[in-house]
């Protein structure tokens, strides 16, 4: 079932409201879907032809799912070729998310060169086993769903695809050997090619999948007390790409220290070009010794 999270409300200048329509509104909102709409109401005061190039994030509160969200935004600059946008997530009187948006004006760049990383040796997209349905799979085997690793992305399963390139390593862990991982992400609600505040929208959706599922893969355990993001930065280097295609997503756990995790991410389209960096720290606590 497509769904317009993305799109707002203008309820006053410079002020949009928005919802969720997850099929579990009891839950909590995921945060990727605040930071799209955040996203679309810094691209609607936006200058024309100013592409968001830059953004960084904090996840201040758990949202909650079917209840409405304010989102204010503060015209901070609009400059000759990048402007700023801050935005405040508000539900319930209290703010959630808060966000910065740098923009580029497109027509100002007069430089063709660019540098894109090696593109990774993985297995295609249609080679690999959907994630929920694999785990599904596992479970009817007879396999300890305590012990299986990885996010629940059921019940956003009806907008999303996630195909990781190891299944194995995905569910089971490497004991903390291995620190990186790579996944083949879709958004399946077509996209027109010209919107591209909404293809920009769904690839920062995208962005905050998995990262803490990479964070954890330091630990032997495979259920913690607590995993949640903290914050999340991007960088987009290609304004133009086909998010109704495979997205390719590199993550790497590079450090961790005090509870707190740092995960770096690059996504790249099925041609090999680097459209997006990440980087996300995440708070992790491990269950207590009596719990596993």
């Amino acid at each position: 079932m497509a769904r317009e999270w993305r799109r707002l409300k203008k309820v006053e200048e410079d002020i949009f409201v928005g919802e969720c329509d997850s099929d579990s509104p009891e839950g909590r909102i995921y945060g990727g879907q605040v930071l799209a709409q955040s996203m679309s109401a810094a691209y609607f005061t936006a200058p024309h032809g100013f592409y968001v190039h830059a953004l960084h994030c904090y996840f201040v509160r758990a949202g909650e799912e079917g209840a409405p969200i304010i989102y204010n935004v503060k015209r901070i600059r609009d400059g000759r070729n990048f402007a700023l946008r801050c935005v405040d997530a508000v539900q319930h009187g209290k703010v959630i998310h808060i966000a910065e948006f740098s923009l580029q004006k497109l027509n100002s760049v007069t430089e063709n060169f660019s540098l894109t990383p090696a593109f990774p040796d993985v297995p295609a997209p249609e080679t690999l086993q959907n994630k929920l349905e694999a785990r599904k799979s596992r479970l009817a085997e007879g396999h300890d769903e305590k012990k299986l690793r990885g996010l629940d992305t059921e019940r956003m399963a009806p907008s999303i695809e996630v195909r990781p390139c190891d299944i194995d390593m995905y569910f089971d862990g490497t004991g903390g050997v291995n620190k990186k991982q790579y996944f083949w992400m879709k958004y399946k609600p077509p996209v027109e090619s010209e919107d591209y505040m909404m293809r920009h929208a769904s690839l920062v959706y995208l962005s905050d999948l998995e990262l803490v599922t990479t964070g954890v893969l330091c630990f032997d355990e495979p259920k913690f007390k607590l995993t949640t993001s903290l914050d999340h930065s991007v960088w987009i280097h290609q304004f133009d790409f086909d998010i109704n295609e495979w997205i390719l997503y590199e993550q790497e756990c590079v450090a961790n220290s005090k509870h707190r995790c740092l995960i770096n991410g690059r996504m790249w389209t099925r041609d090999g070009r680097l459209i997006m960096s990440t980087s996300q720290e995440a708070l992790i606590y491990k269950l207590p010794s009596s719990h596993l």
